[in-house]
């Protein structure tokens, strides 16, 4: 008889999947945690959570990053500075 491996496939797949999305969903929560911290106004939330996740995957860290104000500062100069807004801060 052959054993069929696209269901062992199929599983792995499924696997590095569920793993990816606890993976975002940590960063998500992660991000959101900094932003509230730091009092970042609240229609700022998505664009920090996206910014926040990408620096994750890109380091050795992982999301194990340290939180403070300097990981706002760097994504307000890197990304949104050209927006307009003087500051992603509450006022």
């Amino acid at each position: 008889m052959i054993d069929n491996p696209l269901p062992d496939q199929l599983m792995l797949e499924m696997d590095y999947e569920y793993l990816s999305e606890q993976f975002y969903e940590h960063c998500k929560d992660k991000a959101i945690e900094i932003a509230k911290e730091f009092n970042v106004d609240e229609s700022f939330y998505d664009l920090f959570t996206e910014w926040y996740t990408d620096l994750c995957l890109d380091s050795d860290e992982g999301y194990s990053l340290v939180n403070d104000k300097s990981l706002i500062d760097d994504w307000w100069d890197q990304e949104l500075c050209k927006s307009g807004e003087i500051t992603p801060f509450i006022s």
